[in-house]
């Protein structure tokens, strides 16, 4: 594994944060799709619980048995990190970790042949992926961004207008979307 959990705080940090910044905020959260074992949420983010559009938002995704933790919890697993993602969104994540601690503990199970072998969804069609993105690749994509003079968000607003998916972080691109991210900046 290339990457440390310990680096990566939890959606629980973020939480205590975002509440000592914005005691009259408001965190919601919506259940988008179950569609038997899939589950995605999505979670919106205000800094004040009368504003009418969020500051932020960000969905996840899990499937049941996916982990032991998801063969009974992988509704409210899921929840906390679609919270987590909207947390990153508006600003409470570590620079350079967008991604939370769960999110990571996720890919963590997922690498290897497991995640070889189990299927993606996008929509409600399964599809495999290619594996995560090499170090080499998420190295190469931050030179490209900062060539481009981008900063985190700046890079992060970039890979998902190339890849048409709002749902991505640079630590968890498949190789085949860190290609297509790569060639585009490169191009």
């Amino acid at each position: 594994m290339a990457f440390d959990l310990s680096n990566y705080e939890t959606v629980e940090d973020r939480l205590i944060r975002f509440w000592e910044d914005h005691p009259a905020g408001r965190v919601s959260s919506e259940l988008v799709i179950q569609d038997g074992d899939q589950v995605i949420f999505k979670a919106a983010i205000y800094f004040d619980a009368a504003d009418p559009i969020p500051r932020a938002t960000g969905f996840a995704e899990e499937l049941r048995g996916s982990s032991p933790v998801n063969k009974t919890s992988h509704l409210e697993n899921c929840e906390t990190s679609a919270i987590g993602r909207a947390l990153a969104n508006c600003g409470y994540s570590t620079r350079g970790k967008r991604a939370s601690r769960e999110e990571m503990t996720k890919v963590q199970r997922m690498t290897g042949d497991q995640y070889e072998n189990t299927p993606k969804y996008v929509g409600s069609a399964a599809v495999r992926s290619g594996g995560f993105a090499s170090p080499k690749q998420l190295g190469f994509i931050k030179k490209l961004a900062k060539d481009r003079e981008l900063d985190d968000l700046g890079t992060l607003e970039g890979i998902h207008e190339i890849l048409g998916d709002t749902a991505v972080v640079l630590e968890t691109l498949t190789s085949q979307q860190a290609s297509r991210v790569i060639e585009f900046w490169k191009s």
